[in-house]
């Protein structure tokens, strides 16, 4: 899991429009971080010329779980390969789809 701290504000779309205060921990309860995205908002923003979110932590043991499968496989741009070959946009949702292939669904 990763978490950060948020430094300026902003509208995170991807969270449902949930906005984020100087102060706030990056996601909100409830959602997850995405890992292309806290990398997006930690660097310059490339119009508004500043950065979001700072202090990035990463749960090494839930990492340590999720590297240890191998599939969904992380094909960039957000992508992710199943063990079928097909291809799902977004972390969590290749992770539902990968489990329901495993359980026959």
């Amino acid at each position: 899991m990763i978490t950060a701290k948020v430094v300026n504000p902003f509208k995170a779309l991807e969270h449902d429009g949930h906005m984020y205060k100087a102060g706030d921990t990056y996601p909100t309860e409830g959602y997850m971080a995405d890992e292309e995205r806290v990398y997006f908002l930690t660097g310059v923003h490339p119009e508004y010329k500043k950065i979001y979110l700072a202090d990035v932590l990463i749960n090494e043991q839930e990492e340590t779980k999720e590297q240890a499968l191998e599939f969904p496989k992380h094909t960039g741009k957000g992508y992710y390969e199943l063990s079928n070959g097909t291809k799902v946009k977004g972390k969590e949702e290749a992770i539902e789809a990968e489990n329901a292939l495993k359980s026959g669904e």
